[in-house]
């Protein structure tokens, strides 16, 4: 089972980096939500919190990426619009 946990863990970050890269290169952030990006960011940061308590690292080290992803497009989408 912890197999899969890293597959699907995998596959988050896979989601999560395509648009973290492109709003970094571009600083276009007007067409995306800044409160699905908080609440994302929020999530995973209690999702990290979750997994380092209970010693899931595929929970942890997943979220702790998403969370640091969002925290970018969340801070960008602060001081760009």
């Amino acid at each position: 089972m912890e197999f899969i946990g890293y597959i699907a863990g995998t596959l988050t970050l896979i989601a999560y980096l395509p648009q973290t890269i492109k709003v970094i290169r571009t600083r276009h952030t007007k067409d995306l939500s800044l409160a699905t990006f908080v609440i994302i960011g929020v999530s995973a940061v209690l999702w990290t919190i979750y997994g380092l308590s209970n010693d899931q690292p595929a929970i942890w080290f997943t979220n702790a990426v998403v969370a640091v992803c969002s925290g970018i497009i969340v801070y960008l989408k602060a001081t760009t619009d």
